[in-house]
């Protein structure tokens, strides 16, 4: 196996401009990928792209928003025109807001979900146009621990997630004909771009932790770690899983 695990792979990201997306970019790119990133802040596009000294003939950016229709399109269009195909998606663009049930708003229920969800879909579509016409793909969509374990004040995002990981095991099936694997990763607490908002409500924060067998919140390289084994050779006969990476919280 080459050294580069992803050498030459072309890979799309979305979400890429801050925590786990930023992270799996510049790990893909160490392993030899060529890049699509997308990401609605445009400043942390060039932040990234500069930190991690990025090329211009290996790596594509876009600022807009992964959940608009005419936007994916034009995205996936733009890639296949500079990199002539797709082999890894990873579904990463999401957004959180703890609230009660009954306080959710319209408005915020259907951003959550066209956020989280609706943009899996988009992608999956155009993406997997692609990957099913070559008869060779990996996706990986983002989920949570939330989308198969109940939490108060998440309805909206535990909603969403759980809707990607059934989406996920049903593309898995429809798909495996054309060499298509699609898996997800359901991460725990992480530290992310919300953990310091997250660490003053101290009661909640010393719970997710005391909660935790390994008694500690996972980094932002940990689920970029296994973004990379399961869009890598070495998860050929992996799909329609739910690879979660939580410190054992979904253990028990």
């Amino acid at each position: 196996m080459d050294k580069e695990i992803l050498k030459g792979k072309v890979c799309i990201i979305t979400g890429a401009g801050k925590g786990i997306g930023r992270e799996t970019a510049k790990l893909f790119y160490r392993e030899g990928a060529k890049l699509a990133l997308i990401s609605r802040d445009q400043a942390d596009l060039a932040d990234l792209k500069k930190e991690a000294s990025f090329s211009d003939d290996r790596v594509l950016t876009m600022a807009g928003d992964a959940s608009d229709e005419k936007t994916v399109v034009s995205y996936i269009n733009g890639v296949l025109a500079k990199f002539g195909r797709c082999d890894v998606l990873i579904n990463n663009a999401g957004m959180r807001f703890r609230k009660p049930f009954l306080e959710i708003g319209t408005e915020e229920w259907q951003q959550v979900i066209s956020t989280n969800l609706g943009s899996v879909y988009l992608m999956c579509r155009e993406v997997g146009r692609q990957m099913v016409k070559q008869k060779s793909g990996r996706i990986v969509n983002l989920a949570s621990i939330i989308g198969t374990l109940g939490l108060p004040d998440l309805c909206a995002y535990g909603a969403s997630k759980g809707g990607i990981i059934s989406l996920t095991k049903c593309l898995a099936v429809e798909w495996a004909p054309y060499q298509v694997n699609v898996n997800a990763i359901a991460p725990g607490f992480c530290e992310t771009s919300y953990a310091e908002n997250f660490k003053k409500k101290t009661e909640l924060y010393n719970m997710t932790i005391d909660r935790t067998p390994q008694k500690k919140w996972g980094k932002a390289e940990d689920i970029a770690n296994a973004c990379l084994y399961l869009a890598s050779p070495l998860s050929d006969y992996v799909t329609g899983e739910v690879l979660s990476v939580d410190g054992g919280w979904s253990a028990w």
